[in-house]
This record gives structure tokens, C-alpha cells and sequence, in this order.
């Protein structure tokens, strides 16, 4: 085997093992996002959970207020029907 065979022997064996450490790497790397993944979407649902929460009471709220309002209206309109009569009288 002359100099240039082992040479390029050698430069194929270390690029092999390199590639294979950079295998692992590329594996416990991609296996550390799974679960940072599984841990933003846990987190991500939680959040939903609680702006459904917060949600509901807030649309509560909206409804009474429209109740409010349209009580109002009823009672300014009901007002305006009794000054009518009471001029027509």
C-alpha cells in the first residue's frame, strides 16, 4: 500500500467516525426539540384553557350589559309614550 492509499484511508476513516458522532448529535438533538415541542404545545393548551376561562365571565358580562342597554332603551321609549299621552290629554 503506497502513501496515497493511506492516506486516503485515513482521511475516510476519520470522516466516517465523524459522521457517525455527528449521527448522535443530530439524534439527541432532534429527541431534545420533540420534547420542547411536547412542552410548548402542553403550555400552548393551558393557555387556551385559560382564556376559555377568562372568556366566559367577560361574555357574561357583555350580555348584561346589552341586557342593560336594551332596558334602557325600553324604559327611555316607554317615557317618551307617556309624555305623548299625557300631551294628548
Amino acid at each position: 500500500m503506497d502513501i496515497t492509499q493511506a492516506v486516503l484511508l485515513s482521511v475516510i476513516v476519520v470522516l466516517s467516525i465523524f459522521l457517525v458522532f455527528l449521527g448522535f448529535q443530530v439524534y439527541f438533538v432532534l429527541k431534545d426539540f420533540r420534547l420542547t415541542l411536547n412542552r410548548v404545545n402542553r403550555l400552548m393548551d393551558s393557555a387556551d384553557d385559560l382564556v376559555t376561562e377568562i372568556k366566559k365571565p367577560i361574555t357574561s358580562l357583555s350580555g348584561i350589559f346589552t341586557a342593560i342597554t336594551a332596558g334602557a332603551g325600553i324604559a327611555h321609549f316607554l317615557k317618551r309614550l307617556e309624555g305623548k299621552n299625557e300631551r294628548e290629554k
